[in-house]
Parts: structure tokens; sequence; C-alpha cells
């Protein structure tokens, strides 16, 4: 695994005042501060909400409240769309599927307070007790069709993915709880329109998906196909980077040039202090900048 994380313009200007203590200012942290970026996104992970106690670590009903922080944040910082990363809603630990419905139109209404366009990427506890097309039907994907779980949009000259891995080895889509989370894959149809994608775009591009493709950990919590994905990926060397969620915890990887960063779930933790979001800066070099809230951690990935 190789690193290459930098300090986050947040982060340097929030210790920016003890340069008399000693900080120098070398000619990198300098350039932090005066570069700008040519977009802004803001992305939310595994925010798991639902209207029951908490189990273990999940602290199911508070997702709601640290939704709305986060959302308001997106919307001061002024960025240009807002993506969560999958496993939006949750359900009750006896399943019932007008309450989980409930949840999912609950949830989704914190996050359309975000002024902007808005983006899902499906992950395995959405379709817990219901299907992808229910799951579709009731959230909005700024100008994409309803019934597509993966596609792609462009936002000031850079290509964004948004792929589904909730399919199972042998190509059937997630349903009704009715799968295996270790079970993911990407199925053949989705390969074919990932390619004719990628060929068709000349920009840089950036990919998002719930499960892992690079298998940093555990084989457990990766697509199934990930190293078929990956040499898709890396072919036409226009993929910058893949953000993933699914594992809860910040890791990250590089892998033949592209960089593998999944990042803090949401819903973790008791009390807001214990959210996660970020905003990423995309630099005209291809760089990334993560700037973390709560607990996501700030890094720059270059």
């Amino acid at each position: 695994m190789s690193e290459n994380w930098t300090l986050s313009r947040r982060r340097f200007l929030g210790i920016a005042g003890t340069t008399a203590a000693g900080l120098m200012l070398t000619p990198d942290l300098l350039a932090i501060t005066n570069e700008r970026p040519i977009l802004r996104f803001g992305m939310i992970s595994d925010i798991h909400y639902a209207d029951r106690e908490p189990a273990g670590n999940r602290f199911y009903r508070q997702s709601l409240a640290k939704m709305k922080e986060a959302i308001d944040r997106l919307n001061q910082e002024k960025v240009d769309f807002a993506i969560e990363l999958g496993d939006f809603k949750d359900q009750d630990a006896t399943p019932d599927e007008a309450k989980t419905l409930k949840y999912l139109t609950d949830i989704e209404a914190a996050f359309q307070k975000f002024n902007g366009p808005t983006y899902h990427v499906l992950g395995n506890h959405d379709m817990d007790g219901i299907s992808k097309q229910q799951f579709l039907e009731r959230v909005e994907n700024t100008g994409i069709a309803k019934t597509n779980s993966y596609y792609s949009f462009d936002r000031k000259g850079i290509h964004f993915i948004v792929l589904d891995g909730n399919f199972t080895k042998d190509g059937k889509a997630y349903d009704h709880g009715k799968f295996s989370w270790e079970d993911a894959s990407i199925p053949e149809e989705e390969i074919a329109w990932l390619k004719d994608d990628l060929k068709q775009n000349s920009r840089p591009a950036v990919v998002f998906i719930h499960q892992m493709l690079d298998e940093s950990k555990s084989v457990k919590q990766a697509v199934h196909n990930a190293p078929q994905v990956r040499q898709i990926l890396e072919q036409l060397g226009k993929v910058i980077c893949v953000f993933q969620g699914h594992v809860h915890e910040e890791r990250y990887n590089l892998i033949n040039g592209i960089h593998y960063y999944s990042v803090n779930a949401m819903i973790d933790g008791d009390g807001p202090e214990n959210s996660a979001y970020m905003v990423v800066d995309v630099f005209k070099d291809g760089s990334l900048k993560v700037d973390g809230f709560r607990r996501a951690t700030d890094r720059e990935i270059k």
C-alpha cells in the first residue's frame, strides 16, 4: 500500500497561526492555500437511517440529525453536487416494508435540503426489505432515469461514474434481503456499459461504488470480480480515484495509478461529534483534496 497524503487547506489554515512558534511555510503548503479547485462536491456514506434503538456502535435514529447538519454545511460550502455512497437507509430488527420505505423517504427528505444536484450509490442495506426499484423510485439522482442503478454524469470537465455492486455472482440483483453481503459482483451487462462509458469519455474520471474494488484488507468486503473491474478502469488512463463506503472506516490504496479511498460511516458513534461527511475539491492537475468534518479526516490525493 502506497500513500501520498498531504495537509489539506482547512487543516493548514487552522494551524497557520502557529507559524510564529516554528511552523515553516513551505512552497507546497502555500500552494494548498492559493490554488482554487475547478469543482467541489460533498460526500457522505453509510447513513443507515432507521427509527430504531441503537445496536452496538450503530445509532440509527441519530442519522437523521447528522444528515441535517451535513447538508447545512454542504450548502454553506456551496459545493457543486452532493453524493451518498450507499447504505442510505436501514430497517427494524424485525423488518416491516412500510416502515422501511418511510425511513427511506424521511432520510431522502433531509438529503434533498441540499441546494443542488444529488446522487445516490446503492449499498447492500438499501435492498434490505425492499427492491432496487422501490429505492430508486423514492430518491433523486439528478438528470438520471429512475430505472438506472448505475450511471454517469459530467460536471465542469470531470466525468463521474456511479457503479452498482449489488448483484450476486450469477448476476441476480439484490432484492428484499435475499442476498449475502459477502456475495457482491458487477454483472456482465454493467461491465459492458462501463467499458463503453469510459471509451466515449475524454475527461478525467472519478468513480463511486459502495463495496470495495481494491480488496485492501478483506476479500469478503470487496466486489467478487474487482480485478476485472480495476483492469477496465486502468486501460484508458482516465480514472483518478475510486471512492468507496461499506467498511465504515478510512482505508487507502494506490493500484496502478488509481487511488482507492474508503470513507468513514456517518452512523457509527453516539452524538453529533461522531458523524462523518466531507467536501472534496478537484484541481486542474487531477489532485483531490478531502476536507473532512467530524470524524472524517482531511487528506489530499496527488
